[in-house]
């Protein structure tokens, strides 16, 4: 991506597998939002200033990270744990790290604020 992305950048080896699981580690015992993205991916491009102002606002009460598409190439295994369809795709995680649910809605600033309030019971200031 050109400019420049927000929050904690991951590799590969940033995740565990445990059986049917994914871990994101070290989160440092608080959730957060994974972002797969891809360079090339218009749509990636298109959502990274939202993507910013969320690191932004969230703090360091909820962890913001993010892996390029590129550190996915030949882990085979952790493409299929992540269970992803296309870029961008955005996941949650839990205070262990284990990501939680694959978000599908809207992707703007709001619509992602209200889903986090919805499933860590944690809002945000609008």
């Amino acid at each position: 991506m050109s400019a420049k992305i927000g929050g904690t950048i991951l590799k590969a080896s940033d995740f565990k597998i445990s059986g049917k699981n994914v871990y994101v580690k070290p989160n440092g015992g608080i959730p957060g939002m994974l972002l797969i993205h891809a360079d090339w991916c218009g749509h990636c491009k298109r959502f990274l200033p939202t993507f910013n102002e969320l690191t932004a606002r969230l703090g360091k009460d909820f962890k913001m990270t993010s892996i390029e598409s590129a550190q996915l190439n030949g882990q085979t295994a952790l493409v299929s744990a992540l269970n992803f369809q296309g870029y961008p795709t955005i996941c949650f995680f839990d205070q262990n790290g284990k990501i939680v649910n694959q978000y599908n809605g809207p992707r703007d600033t709001q619509s992602i604020l209200n889903t986090i309030c919805q499933v860590y019971h944690k809002c945000y200031k609008h």
